[in-house]
């Protein structure tokens, strides 16, 4: 979930310098109503994160690992770039992820455990704040699959809805200070299947629905390993080719460049 937000938002930043994005203001989250008292009795929002953890490997799975590196390509359309994206993160909570697009160049964002940064070909290098920097916080949490709840203070299950042919519990989710994510999990399995946020950029806010499929097991932690972003613009398709648990990372690759 965290790659593709992320992902999202640096794409966002730097496609809006070629005029494709918009300046739009915070989307409003429309959510179907839960089903009639007496038709469907739903589970709370705890019964719901817990078994999706439990789908996804379960507490000790994630907590034995101290640091993860990811590999994977991605492709933008209508507009048909394509390119690669590399992520590296530590237990505490440091992070940076690297997507280089075909024609544009490498974009960079990093979070040293203090500063927030990014760096791309068309804003240059810049310090976040404000909103910004609190979802890049949120989001860059290492354990963030099994603290949503401590990550949103605010969860409300509202009802079920189809992803595809799939039904899902539609949870969602709230932040002090941000807009709320609305989240959605497999009533069967208890895999996320779909999340929509709203990515924070300098040149406004942006609805992103993300789409997860192709579920696969790696030290046995379940990741999606295909990831369909929409926005009002574009679609951003992400597979990852690669995830490694426990490399040794310097905290030096963190640090914003010069």
């Amino acid at each position: 979930m965290k790659l593709n937000t992320i992902l999202a938002l640096l794409v966002l930043c730097t496609i809006s310098g070629t005029a494709i994005a918009q300046k739009t203001e915070a989307p409003k989250i429309a959510i179907k109503p839960a089903a009639a008292p007496g038709a469907v009795k739903l589970p709370t929002s705890s019964e719901i994160l817990e078994k999706y953890v439990k789908a996804i490997g379960g507490r000790e799975a994630f907590q034995k690992h101290k640091s993860r590196t990811i590999k994977g390509t991605l492709e933008l359309s209508p507009v048909g770039l394509k390119g690669t994206i590399e992520s590296i993160a530590s237990v505490d909570d440091k992070a940076l992820t690297k997507v280089n697009l075909a024609g544009i160049g490498d974009i960079l964002d990093g979070y040293d455990g203090k500063t927030a940064w990014t760096v791309n070909p068309i804003q240059g290098n810049r310090v976040k704040s404000g909103q910004e920097l609190l979802q890049t916080k949120r989001n860059g949490s290492f354990y963030r699959e099994i603290n949503i709840d401590k990550l949103y203070p605010k969860l409300e299950v509202k009802g079920i809805e189809k992803i595809g042919d799939r039904s899902a519990y539609i949870v969602l989710a709230s932040t002090e200070g941000l807009p709320d994510d609305t989240l959605y999990f497999d009533t069967e399995t208890g895999l996320m299947l779909r999340s929509d946020t709203t990515a924070i950029s300098p040149e406004g806010q942006q609805p992103v629905k993300s789409f997860y499929e192709d579920y696969r097991e790696t030290e046995g932690i379940k990741t999606a390993h295909k990831v369909r972003a929409v926005t009002p613009q574009f679609e951003i398709n992400t597979v990852i080719t690669e995830i490694k648990y426990g490399p040794a990372i310097e905290d030096a690759k963190f640090v914003q460049p010069k």
